[in-house]
């Protein structure tokens, strides 16, 4: 082979590469789109999409109206930068107010233990296999205990044992009056999608919990 032919090469593969991995990313936008179109169908949600970037990707793809009263919203984030930088899904219901209320669920895990490690505590609610799954933090520990009802529980359960197998980083969270479902991940993945519409429900329980919490607190 010619010394002056491998440059040609290394060029032409450097274009290959980098023209997959565009289609790659093109293609995984497209397919976020089109199941967060369906999702906000199924859940009766707008559907909104910015203008795709370049033709090729769809950016702030999100779905958003009113459930049971509540704002709900079926939308992406990212936490951390760089080669950091982690992707997440994500559903959340804002209810009438939470009275100061927060609360996190966790999976049970690495991290968890960690946490316990250095004096994290959590709440057990007495169900052995609820407890074993989750890691359950709050600032009322003794409310949101009794907060945690068994068709409530159950309905948690069912999302892990029945479409949780493959998920990671699966929490609840309650902070400033949003109750959000998230796991890491983008919508490509129709699983993940999966979770989401059930979890919709489920956000929409604990969002109730921190209505009525709000309700018991007394007026200024």
């Amino acid at each position: 082979m010619s010394p002056a032919v491998f440059p040609l090469l290394m060029v032409g593969a450097f274009v290959a590469f980098f023209g997959f991995a565009l289609w790659a990313g093109a293609r995984q936008s497209k397919k976020n789109a089109e199941n967060v179109r369906r999702m906000a169908e199924t859940l009766g949600l707008q559907f909104a999409d910015k203008p795709p970037a370049l033709g090729l990707f769809h950016s702030d793809v999100r779905a958003g109206g009113q459930l049971r009263g509540k704002r709900v919203e079926v939308f992406p984030f990212s936490t951390g930068s760089g080669k950091s930088r982690t992707q997440w899904c994500a559903v959340s219901a804002a209810g009438r107010g939470a009275g100061g209320l927060t609360f996190t669920l966790r999976r049970q895990g690495f991290g968890t233990k960690l946490m316990e490690m250095i004096g994290a505590r959590e709440i057990a609610v007495g169900d052995a296999e609820f407890d074993s799954a989750w890691f359950i933090q709050s600032n009322q520990p003794e409310f949101f205990r009794e907060a945690l009802l068994p068709e409530l529980r159950g309905k948690i359960t069912a999302l892990v044992r029945e479409l949780g197998t493959q998920a990671r980083g699966m929490e609840f969270k309650l902070d400033n009056g949003v109750v959000r479902y998230a796991e890491i991940g983008n919508f490509s993945d129709q699983g993940r999608c999966q979770r989401c519409v059930r979890a919709t429900e489920i956000v929409c329980d604990l969002a109730d919990v921190a209505e009525v919490f709000a309700e018991q607190q007394p007026r200024r």
